[in-house]
C-alpha cells in the first residue's frame, strides 16, 4: 500500500503490538500506513484467525461517515466470493475500526513495484488472470452494491496465489462522505472522472478501475504519469488490448463496458495465444480459470471454424498515436460505437459448458453422499468431482440458492460431464479387462504374440484418433472433447472432498473418567476408531468447553493443499507395485487442537493403509472448540 500522512485535521493511529482491541483482536503487527490510518494483522481470539484491522485516525470520521461506513460494511458482510476479502464487521476502541479476513500476501501494488525495479513487466497472460479474478468478484459485488476505489493497493495476491479483493465497503464510505480528498493524489488517478468532479461511485466507476488495473499491469505505470498505449509498452500487447482498455476508460460512463464479465469476455480471446508467464516470475495466479473458456455458443451444433475476428476500426480521435502520451483524466471520450471485442464463436465442448456453469458462480451447490452433506461447492468445484469420480450421477444435489434437489443426473447442466465420466469409466474397465486378459495369456503362453499386436493396434488407433481430431478440428476447435484432455488443458484440478462424521454413540465414548484408557487430546492412538472411542482427557489447556466443529470446507482445504505429497508418497508407490486402488476414502480423528489422533484408510493393501496413515499422522488442522471430532476425506487414485 502507499504510504501516506493521515489526512488533515485526524491524529495518527497509536495502536501498538500486543494491544487488545475491542476487547476481541489482538495486535500482532503494523502492515501499512495511509491516509486513512493503519493496517493492522491481528489475531482475533475468540476464533485464533487472523484479522485485517483497517483502524482509522482519531477525528477522520465523522458521524455521518461512520454511519455510512456501518451501512456499506453490513452489505459487504453479506457478500461471499473466493476472490472477495470477507467483511467481519465495524467497530471502535478509541478510534473506529473494520475487521475483514486477513490475506496472507502482498497488495498488488508491490508486486507490480518489484517487477518493475526489475526492468520487466507482468506477461500478458498473468495480467488477464488477475483482472479475470477481479471481474468474477466484482460481478458478485455488483448484484448488491460497487467497490467504489479500485487500485492495484486494494488487490492482493495471496502465498498460494489466490487473488482477492480487499477494502469492500470502506472506499464508497470515505467517497459517498468525504469526498475524492480522502484520497492521495496518486490514488485519485485511479478514480474514475465523474468520482473525481464529486459524483456517486457506481458499478461503471469499477469498469474504469479494472481499466486502470489492467494498464498498471501492462505498462508497469501509475496512472498519474500519463498514458501510454500497453501496445507501445508490452511485448505482447496489441492495438487490440488497447482498445479494450479505452473502452475502459472511457470519460462517459455509458461508454464503458456494460459489466465486469464483458471485460472479461473480451479479453479473453486476445490473450489465449499469450505466452505463459516467465519462470523468473515473483507470483503464479492460482487457476488460469477464464483463459481457456471460449464464448458459449447457442446451439450444441458443430460448425465449421469460424476466421479470426477482426479488430474494430481504431476509434476516432480516440486512440493515443504511437508514443503520444495524455492523461488518463483527459477527455479523450474514445467512440466505441462498434461492439466489445467479442470471443471467437468455437466449437461446443465441454469447455463452453462449464463457462455456462460457471456464470456468476458462487458455492450454492451441497451433495449428499454417503449420508454426509459435502460442500457448498461452486460449480467449477462440482465439475471437478464429478470429473474425478467423487460424486455419482445418483447422489442428491441440492442448489442453496432456490432450495431444488434431486438427483445430478436430473440436473441438465451436469448431465453432460457425469456422461463423459461414465465412458470415461466404462473405458478404463475395458483397458483393465484388456489388461488382465493380456497377463493371463502371457502366464499360459498362449496367443502371446496375436494380444501383443491387438495392443498394439489398439493404441496406434487411439493415438491416430486424437492427431485426426487435433487436425481437424484445431486446439480452440475441438469438437467432442473427451474429460481427459479436458484435465491435461488445466480447466479441472485433481483435488479431495470432504465430510463430517458423527460422534460415536455416548456408551462408547468414556471422556477421562471410569476406567480404561485416558490419553490426551491430541495424542497419537492409530486408528480412526480407536481415537474416537478412547476416553479423552480433557484437562488439555486449548479446550475450551465449546462444541465448535471444523467445517467439511476447512477439512477439505487443508487436506488438499497436502494432496500432492500424499499422492507421491502413497499412492504412486502402490500403483508402480501393481496395486489398484480407485478411489481412496480416509477417516481422520481430530483433536480440538488441531492434531490428528487416528487415522484409517478405507482401501488398498495393508502396506498403502498404513502409508495413509502415517502421511495424515502429520497434518495440522486449525483449532476449534469440542475436544474432537470425525472427518471423512476422499480422492481419486484413478
Amino acid at each position: 500500500m502507499t504510504d501516506a500522512a493521515p489526512a488533515r485535521g485526524a491524529t495518527s493511529t497509536q495502536i501498538a503490538p500486543g494491544t487488545l482491541v475491542g476487547g476481541r483482536f489482538l495486535v500482532k503487527h503494523v502492515v501499512a500506513e495511509d491516509a486513512f490510518g493503519r493496517l493492522l494483522k491481528a489475531e482475533d481470539k475468540k476464533t485464533s484467525k487472523g484479522i485485517a484491522l483497517r483502524v482509522f485516525p482519531t477525528g477522520f470520521l465523522d458521524a455521518e461517515a461512520t454511519k455510512a461506513l456501518r451501512a456499506e460494511c453490513r452489505i459487504a458482510a453479506r457478500l461471499a466470493h473466493r476472490s472477495l476479502a470477507a467483511t467481519y464487521g465495524v467497530g471502535t476502541s478509541g478510534q473506529a475500526f473494520v475487521a475483514t479476513e486477513w490475506v496472507d500476501g502482498q497488495a498488488l501494488s508491490d508486486l507490480i513495484a518489484k517487477r518493475a525495479a526489475k526492468g520487466g513487466k507482468m506477461s500478458l497472460r498473468g495480467a488477464y488472470n488477475v483482472v479475470a479474478h477481479v471481474c468474477r468478484a466484482l460481478s458478485a459485488v455488483h448484484e448488491k452494491t460497487c467497490h467504489g476505489s479500485l487500485r492495484p493497493e486494494v488487490v492482493w495476491v495471496t502465498s498460494s496465489g489466490r487473488v482477492k479483493l480487499t477494502e469492500l465497503g470502506v472506499g464508497k464510505a470515505l467517497l459517498d462522505t468525504k469526498g475524492v480528498g480522502a484520497y492521495q493524489p496518486a490514488d485519485q488517478a485511479s478514480l474514475a472522472p465523474e468520482v473525481k468532479t464529486g459524483g456517486a461511485p457506481t458499478p461503471a466507476s469499477d469498469i474504469f478501475g479494472i481499466g486502470t488495473i489492467l494498464y498498471q499491469l501492462l505498462t508497469g505505470k501509475s496512472p498519474a504519469e500519463g498514458f501510454v498505449p500497453p501496445s507501445q509498452a508490452h511485448p505482447d500487447a496489441t492495438e487490440a488490448i488497447d482498445r479494450i482498455l479505452l473502452q475502459c476508460l472511457a470519460a462517459d460512463p455509458s461508454k464503458r463496458f456494460a459489466s465486469p464479465d464483458d471485460v472479461r469476455s473480451a479479453l479473453q480471446p486476445l490473450v489465449a495465444d499469450a505466452p505463459a508467464s516467465d519462470a523468473s516470475a515473483d507470483f503464479e495466479i492460482d487457476v488460469a480459470l477464464d483463459l481457456d473458456e471460449p464464448a458459449v455458443a447457442a446451439a450444441p451444433v458443430p460448425k465449421p471454424p469460424p476466421p479470426k475476428p477482426k479488430a474494430p476500426p481504431p476509434p476516432p480521435g480516440g486512440s493515443p498515436q504511437v508514443g503520444q502520451r495524455v492523461s488518463i483524466g483527459e477527455a479523450f471520450r474514445p467512440s466505441m460505437a462498434s461492439a466489445p471485442v467479442a470471443a471467437a464463436a468455437a466449437e461446443v465442448d465441454l469447455s463452453k459448458m462449464l463457462a455456462q456453469i460457471t456464470e456468476n458462480d458462487a458455492p450454492r451447490w451441497m451433495v449428499v453422499k454417503d449420508g454426509l452433506d459435502h460442500g457448498p461447492f461452486s460449480g467449477r468445484e462440482l465439475v471437478k468431482l464429478i470429473v474425478e469420480g467423487e460424486i455419482l450421477e445418483n447422489h442428491d444435489l441440492t442448489n442453496m440458492d432456490t432450495g431444488e434437489r434431486r438427483p445430478i443426473k436430473e440436473w441438465p447442466e451436469f448431465g453432460n460431464f457425469v456422461e463423459q465420466q461414465k465412458l470415461r469409466r466404462e473405458e478404463k474397465e475395458r483397458v483393465m479387462a484388456l489388461q488382465a486378459a493380456d497377463r493371463s495369456e502371457a502366464r499360459s503362453g498362449m496367443f502371446k504374440i496375436g494380444v501383443a499386436v491387438v495392443a498394439l493396434l489398439a493404441v496406434a488407433g487411439g493415438i491416430t484418433a486424437f492427431i485426426m481430431t487435433r487436425e481437424s478440428g484445431g486446439e480452440e476447435e475441438i469438437a467432442e472433447a473427451d474429460l481427459g484432455d479436458f484435465i491435461e488443458r488445466g480447466q479441472i484440478e485433481l483435488t479431495g472432498t470432504a465430510g463430517i462424521l458423527p460422534d460415536p454413540p455416548r456408551g462408547g465414548m468414556r471422556h477421562g473418567m471410569g476406567s480404561g484408557r485416558t490419553v490426551m487430546a491430541g495424542s497419537f492412538v492409530g486408528s480412526y476408531e480407536d481415537a474416537m472411542n478412547v476416553a479423552v482427557e480433557l484437562g488439555d489447556a486449548t479446550m475450551n468447553g465449546g462444541q465448535g466443529r471444523l467445517s467439511p470446507g476447512d477439512v477439505q482445504g487443508v487436506m488438499n493443499r497436502n494432496l500432492n505429497r500424499i499422492f507421491n508418497r502413497c499412492v504412486v508407490p502402490e500403483m508402480r507395485r501393481g496395486g489398484s486402488i480407485g478411489n481412496v476414502t480416509v477417516d481422520i480423528a481430530i483433536a480440538g487442537s488441531g492434531q490428528v489422533m487416528g487415522v484409517s484408510a478405507r482401501q488398498g493393501s495393508s502396506g498403502f493403509k498404513s502409508c495413509i496413515r502415517g502421511a495424515v499422522r502429520g497434518i495440522r488442522f486449525p483449532t476449534f472448540g469440542a475436544p474432537r471430532m470425525g472427518a471423512r476425506y476422499s480422492f481419486s487414485a484413478e
